[in-house]
């Protein structure tokens, strides 16, 4: 039996939760369709413009990730650590989950979470 649980307004991302009576596991899904934001960071990233710079080049935008990729990426940084040493929030400022990120956006294959050209 599967119920829905949540409609997000601003991304469209779906929360169904699914419970198996035979076996009482219980399985909370989200699921979003990010090809609005490959499709916008694209344009940003091949702008000719370089808008992903900043008006006064100070700060850049340099990627769009979904919150549902933050969400697993956050998930699977955490797999084998012991419960006192994982990281709770994808904004926590921990050096190593910061690491983690900036290799995920500087990996090849999420190179189209990012905004920019450039290297990070």
């Amino acid at each position: 039996m599967s119920v829905l649980l949540d409609i997000d307004p601003l991304s469209g991302a779906i929360e169904e939760m699914d419970y198996d009576d035979t076996t009482g596991s219980l399985l909370i899904r989200r699921t979003e369709n990010v090809q609005q934001v490959l499709d916008a960071n694209e344009a940003v990233r091949n702008d000719p413009g370089q808008a992903w710079r900043g008006a006064d080049n100070t700060m850049w935008h340099v990627a769009t990730v979904p919150l549902t990729m933050l969400q697993g990426w956050l998930k699977e940084f955490n797999l084998g650590r012991p419960r006192a040493d994982r990281v709770r929030s994808y904004l926590d400022p921990n050096d190593d989950w910061q690491t983690f990120m900036w290799r995920r956006l500087q990996s090849s294959d999420y190179y189209k979470f990012k905004t920019t050209p450039k290297n990070l």
